[in-house]
């Protein structure tokens, strides 16, 4: 007696073949490598806030950039997808903080990531510089740290207890990150992932060379660093923040002051400038994580 046979039919597989994808993806996610996840989660939080900052300066009709720490963190909050907000002056961070209490939490992101904000006495710092345009010059700001995983560990801007006090590229990525917020409406890295590419690239936009590429060329993507000493090289202006060095504003045992490498030239046969009173056609972009 011959049995029958059953077979599945083409939905069957397809749902089959769906349900094992869902499952591949969620694993692939839960083992994603350590570095790729936070390149991801930095570049993530970089662009949440400067969306944020952007939207808030073009809203406040002529209020200029806020003077103290809480309207700061309101105007953040605004454009943020917001779980928690504890927006007032007590709590504010010293900029060359090492903790991250919990209690100082001043914004909690739908995502889980966690934000404190430094600010000179509740009021935003001031970065100073007498060779900005050739004459001195004063541009206002305030730090903002971001724990970008959440409450997942290490919930550290350094490693202490592997006898390493601060940044080389042998160490391990940590998940405190420091950002410099500008009146000007312009996120600053600072911090080791100015030149750590484990946590974000950059690329240097040049000026365009023909009417085909009207959005000008770009460097291979690189550090920040580099591409900032690409577009500038090292001229320094209040129309262009990102030429500006925050990082001297930060004391030599905070854990966002790192050593840096040798800058590279700034790409003049690409049509950057580099000089006093000049302000180079050249600027840099942080690049989407992919």
């Amino acid at each position: 007696m011959l049995k029958k046979l059953k077979g599945i039919t083409i939905a069957e597989m397809m749902i089959t073949l769906g349900i094992i994808g869902i499952i591949s993806t969620l694993a692939l996610i839960t083992i994603k490598p350590y570095d790729k996840t936070y390149k991801w989660l930095y570049v993530r939080i970089f662009h949440t806030l400067e969306t944020a900052v952007y939207n808030s300066m073009m809203s406040r009709d002529g209020a200029g950039f806020p003077s103290s720490t809480t309207a700061f963190c309101e105007m953040l909050g605004e454009y943020m997808n917001i779980d928690e907000n504890n927006c007032t002056t007590a709590g504010d961070l010293d900029i060359n903080a090492s903790t991250f209490p919990e209690t100082n939490i001043k914004l909690v992101a739908s995502n889980g990531m966690r934000l404190w904000i430094a600010a000179n006495g509740g009021a935003p710092f001031v970065h100073t510089n007498t060779t900005i345009d050739g004459s001195p010059a004063n541009m206002k700001y305030y730090v903002v740290f971001a724990d970008i995983n959440g409450s997942k560990a290490p919930n550290r801007a350094q490693w202490t207890d592997e006898g390493n006090l601060g940044w080389n590229y042998n160490s391990k990525l940590v998940d405190i990150v420091a950002f410099v917020v500008t009146e000007a409406s312009v996120v600053i890295p600072v911090g080791p992932p100015e030149i750590d590419t484990r946590y974000m690239l950059a690329t240097a936009i040049y000026p365009p060379d023909d009417e085909t590429k009207p959005e000008g060329t770009r460097s291979i993507p690189v550090s920040y660093y580099e591409a900032k000493h690409l577009a500038f090289g090292n001229s320094k202006s209040l129309t262009e923040p990102m030429s500006l060095d925050f990082y001297r504003d930060f004391a030599t045992n905070s854990p966002f002051s790192i050593t840096y490498p040798a800058a590279p030239s700034v790409s003049e046969d690409k049509g950057c400038v580099e000089g006093a009173n000049v302000v180079s056609p050249c600027y840099v972009k942080i690049e989407d994580y992919n």
